[in-house]
Parts: C-alpha cells; sequence; structure tokens
C-alpha cells in the first residue's frame, strides 16, 4: 500500500509537471506573437508621421508568465496600442483657431471701415495716375495736374532703341472724361456691391493695385489702334536699318544706336503687347524687349564713311510739292571714337563727339518760304476804260489769280486764259485788230498780260514767246507790253527759278494789280530799264545781288510800234504821165527785232 502510496503521490506530481511545462509552452507561444505585434506596429509607427505619441515601456516577460500562469488565470488577447495626443499638435490648433479668430475680427472691422471710408481704394490709378487713398476731389486734382485735361496726352509710351517711342493717348483708348468724371469713376470703384464684396475688392486693391480705365475700354477702336502701332513700329524698324544716328546739335555729337541694323521688330508683336498692357490697366512707360543677341559686324570706320560728308541744302520735290530734306555736314574722329565705341555693347546709345556744319537752306526754312516772298508786283491804271473793258479785265485777272507754276513749268495766256467769247463772260470793247481800232469781244485783256510780262521780268523768269502792240499803249512803259490773241500772237514764259510761283492778280481802285509770290533764297533783285527813239523801244534786265553789287545786264527786247495817225489821207490825183521806171532797191533785209508785232496779225488791248 505504501508503495502504491508513492506511487500515485509521483504520479500526480508528474501531472503538475507536465501541466505546468504546458503552461510555460503556451505562454512563451504567446510571447512570441506579441513580439512580432510589437515588431509590426514599431514599423507602423516609424512610417507614420513624425509626431507620434509615444509607447508604453514593454512588460517584463517573467512578469508576463506570472500573471499567465496564475491559478485561474484566463489567457489574454493581444489589446490595440493607443495613439496618444502630442501636446504639439494641440499647440497647432490652438494657433490656428486664433488666427482665424484675428481674421474674421479684423474682417469684421475692415469691413465697417471700408463701408464707412471717403478715400479711394489704395492703389487704384487712372491711365497710370495714382489716386489711391485721395479724396475725390484730392483725386480731380492730381489727374488734372497729370495733364488730364489734354486728351491728345499719351497714357501709355512703349520705349524702343535709338530713344524711339510709341504712345497712346486717353482718346484712342476711349477713356476721354473729364477730371472730374474721371475722379468719380476712381473713387466709385469697389462700392457697388455688397460689404462683403467691397471688402475683398478692397484688399485686391490693397494686394495688387487696379487701373480704372482698364474697365472703360468700351469705345476702344482695337483695329484701328492696332493698325497705327503695327505702322509706327515698321518705321522704327527702317530707322534701325539705316543705323538709327541722331544728330545732337546742343553737345556737337551724333548718338548711334550701336547694332540697330541687326534689331528687328515685330510690329504685329508690338502691337499686342501694348494692346494687352491696356486690358491690364498697365499705362506709363515701359521699355518693349528687344532680341539683343548676334554680333555686330559694322566698324566704326564703316560707320564714319556712311554717316560722314559735307551739308546738303534743302531742295523742292514738284512731285509733292514740298521742301526736300536738308543735311548736316557731319566729321569726326574714329580713333579718338573708338575707346567709345568697343566699350558699347548691341543697343547702346553711344555718343561720339562731332564737327557738325548746317546747310545754308534747311528743310523747316525752305518750307516756311515757299510762296512766301513778293518777287514782283505792278499796278497799271484803267483811267478812261469802259465798263465793258473793265469787265474784260476783271475776268482775266481772275482766271489767272491763283495759279502756282512748278520749277520748269510754262505759263501759257491763251491757255489759262481761255478763248474770249460771250459765252465766257467776255463783252465788246475797243481793241487793236489789223491795225485799226475795232469793238472786240475780250478787249482790254492785253492790259492784264503787260502786266504780268513785267512781273515776270522783275522776277528774273525766262520769256519764251512775247509780242509788242502794233500801236504804243499808255498804262505801260514803252517796251513792257505784251500782246494776245486768240490763235496768236501768244505770251508765255517759265518758271526757271528752283522753287514754285505764285501769280496773284486783282483789280481795285481802278487799277488792275499783278503780283508774283515765290521764293527769295539770296536777295538778289531786278531792275528793268528802257530806252525809247520815236516808235522804237529797248528794254533791259539788271540783276543785282542783296548788296546792291550788279551781277548782270542784258538786252531784253525790242519793240517797235507804228504811228497812231487817224488823219484821213487825200485822194492822189491821177497823173497822165508815164509812170518811171522803178529805181532798183535793195533786197529787204529781215528786222533786227524778232518781238516786233506783225500788222497781219490781229491783237487785243
Amino acid at each position: 500500500m505504501k508503495l502504491n502510496g508513492n506511487t500515485s503521490k509521483r504520479s500526480a506530481a508528474a501531472r503538475r509537471e507536465a501541466a505546468d511545462f504546458a503552461a510555460q509552452e503556451r505562454s512563451a507561444h504567446r510571447s512570441g506573437a506579441n513580439r512580432s505585434a510589437q515588431s509590426e506596429a514599431a514599423a507602423r509607427r516609424a512610417a507614420a508621421p513624425k509626431q507620434a505619441a509615444p509607447q508604453r515601456p514593454p512588460v517584463p516577460r517573467q512578469e508576463q508568465t506570472a500573471r499567465r500562469s496564475a491559478p485561474g488565470a484566463q489567457p489574454q488577447p493581444a489589446s490595440k496600442e493607443k495613439k496618444p495626443r502630442g501636446r504639439g499638435g494641440r499647440i497647432a490648433v490652438r494657433v490656428v483657431l486664433i488666427a482665424l479668430a484675428v481674421l474674421v475680427a479684423a474682417g469684421a472691422v475692415g469691413m465697417v471701415l471700408v463701408a464707412k471710408k471717403s478715400a479711394i481704394f489704395p492703389n487704384v490709378s487712372v491711365c497710370g495716375t495714382d489716386v489711391g487713398g485721395m479724396t475725390q476731389s484730392a483725386a480731380a486734382d492730381a489727374i488734372r495736374a497729370a495733364g488730364w485735361d489734354d486728351t491728345s496726352a499719351p497714357v501709355l509710351t512703349m520705349t524702343f532703341p535709338g530713344d524711339r517711342t510709341i504712345t497712346v493717348t486717353a482718346t484712342e483708348i476711349g477713356f476721354d472724361a473729364t477730371p472730374d468724371a474721371a475722379a468719380e469713376t476712381a473713387y466709385a470703384y469697389g462700392r457697388s456691391g455688397n460689404v462683403f464684396s467691397n471688402f475683398f475688392t478692397w484688399l485686391h486693391c490693397a494686394f495688387q493695385g487696379h487701373d480704372v480705365a482698364s474697365d472703360n475700354l468700351a469705345d476702344m477702336d482695337a483695329d484701328a489702334l492696332r493698325t497705327r502701332i503695327e505702322r509706327e513700329a515698321a518705321e522704327i524698324n527702317v530707322s534701325l536699318s539705316a543705323g538709327s544716328i541722331e544728330i545732337d546739335e546742343a553737345h556737337s555729337a551724333i548718338r548711334v544706336v550701336k547694332g540697330a541694323s541687326m534689331i528687328t521688330l515685330d510690329p504685329a508683336a508690338v502691337a499686342e503687347r501694348m494692346l494687352s498692357d491696356i486690358r491690364a490697366g498697365k499705362f506709363g512707360t515701359s521699355a518693349y524687349p528687344v532680341d539683343m543677341s548676334g554680333d555686330d559686324k559694322m566698324t566704326l570706320q564703316e560707320l564714319h564713311d556712311a554717316v560722314c560728308g559735307d551739308p546738303v541744302n534743302a531742295g523742292y520735290d514738284p512731285e509733292t510739292q514740298s521742301a526736300t530734306e536738308s543735311k548736316v555736314g557731319i566729321a569726326f574722329d574714329v580713333a579718338a571714337a573708338q575707346p567709345l565705341w568697343d566699350a558699347a555693347s548691341t543697343g547702346d546709345t553711344v555718343t561720339i563727339p562731332a564737327t557738325l556744319t548746317q546747310p545754308e537752306m534747311t528743310q523747316e526754312q525752305l518750307q516756311k518760304h515757299l510762296l512766301a516772298d513778293k518777287l514782283a508786283t505792278k499796278t497799271t491804271s484803267l483811267s478812261g476804260s469802259s465798263s465793258n473793258r473793265i469787265t474784260n479785265v476783271k475776268l482775266a485777272a481772275e482766271k489767272i489769280n491763283g495759279v502756282i507754276l512748278q520749277p520748269g513749268q510754262t505759263f501759257s495766256y491763251n491757255d489759262v486764259v481761255g478763248q474770249r467769247t460771250k459765252a465766257n463772260g467776255f463783252k465788246e470793247a475797243g481793241a487793236y485788230s489789223g491795225g485799226q481800232v475795232v469793238q472786240e469781244v475780250g478787249g482790254g485783256i492785253c492790259q492784264v498780260s503787260s502786266t504780268l510780262y513785267y512781273c515776270a521780268m522783275v522776277s528774273n523768269l525766262k520769256i519764251n514767246t512775247r509780242t509788242c502792240h502794233y500801236f504804243p499803249v499808255a498804262y505801260i512803259e514803252p517796251g513792257m507790253d505784251a500782246t494776245v490773241s486768240w490763235g496768236g500772237p501768244e505770251f508765255k514764259f517759265t518758271n526757271n527759278r528752283d522753287y514754285p510761283i505764285e501769280i496773284k492778280a486783282y483789280v481795285q481802285n481802278g487799277s488792275v494789280t499783278v503780283e508774283i509770290w515765290g521764293t527769295d533764297v539770296d536777295g538778289s533783285y531786278v531792275k528793268m530799264s528802257y530806252t525809247a527813239n520815236g516808235l522804237r523801244a529797248t528794254t533791259y534786265r539788271t540783276v543785282y545781288d542783296k548788296d546792291g553789287n550788279q551781277i548782270s545786264h542784258t538786252l531784253e527786247a525790242n519793240s517797235t510800234y507804228h504811228s497812231h495817225d487817224t488823219t484821213p489821207k487825200p485822194t492822189p490825183t491821177p497823173s497822165t504821165k508815164p509812170a518811171p521806171t522803178p529805181t532798183p532797191t535793195s533786197k529787204p533785209q529781215p528786222t533786227p527785232y524778232p518781238s516786233v508785232y506783225d500788222p497781219g496779225d490781229a491783237g487785243e488791248d
């Protein structure tokens, strides 16, 4: 029995040991699983954001084993770890909430202030004139001071190399309001909505600014403006391709854009850039970006050879009927200017000291004096003329009045006055015809042609065709008359001067006056003189310089007249004596006076 009792005791002990061993195995298994889960959790925490809550310190394995092996202890499932909230996160949330509160409070205060503020919103401008923060009255004064009363003044200026610019005016963009109206528009900006929208408009102005002109472009003719900008950009291209050389007379220098011939503008791109600036409210002055890359191949010596030369006087272009361009004489020292040229970059303006020589006649001077100087004038009396004759004289004067002759152009009296007919308004008056005084339509117009002939000689013009009267005339000096008739004789002269001339003719105070206007470039003048011997007269043209020194003295014309004897001649008595044999006479000689009037031709007086 004792053996059996010991055996029973040993069996019970063995069973307890086996149960303990099994419990330890299970605890070890669970500990391994827990360590694996902890490792995975640690990996996840490592991949999580930096501000992760710290983990609890691990429980020692022996304590875990003891807890699990205690009598009646049940296996505990692995609990989920809770991520504690850090202190830094709580502070960040508080800061954000405080900031939002401050913004809301500031916004509320701002809305109230904006609603009550009587000044224009900050950074608001009118075509580049800053009026932000001003009252409406002060803004009007500022706009007026900026030249707003002149709507042709530029509100946008784009600059280019060579000091070239393209400008746009307020009128062109369709915003040509008065200073007061412009200030009112600026003040009204951002005040048409509720307090919230007005406040956000105020914020927009405060940080980005706004030009109210960009809101009033409905009347802008964009196509016309684009065309004008493109044309001016093309003109700048031409100027740059020619070297963009400017003469600085005040400082005796020339200003050259180095490499100007390499700079090419795209007119369409220039126009688009300026229109874009207008729409965006970017007024004022800005430089257009041009491509300055490349190497300028022109040497300073080549520039010297291209621009230096003697002065050139302005001339006259009959096609354009205006003065041609004059040129200033230019000379400069290449060696002295070389350091300035080498130090400049492409697109820079180089100022080169130079010797400048002005032309004697500039384009401006000539244009000012075209048809501005009275070259000749002559007045002849109409005393004793009938009313019909005076009518004919007035009509002829009106026909030639205002006629302009370009250099080299010939004047024909018959062509200008036209045929003298009653249909053309002329009347019958006394005239010389076939050596007789007759009543003829247009009688008296030769007084106008004679007065014009005198002026043509005094103006030192070339006389092409002229014929004296058959009988002497009383209204002008001997040899100074010119008779005309439809079909001949004719009176013609040519403008052999360098500039145009204008004929002026009128009747007043019982006289007819003819003037010739042109350009007196040197002050020279003409004096007409004559000698008379019976019915023959010789005229002379003498030219003097402005100081009275004689330049030339030439014979102008020889004139032979006929006696105006109206006494009837007795009829000769027939003779019965045979007629004597006529004495041979020498062969008739041609008249030495090519201008003598042929009595067989009809004439008008």
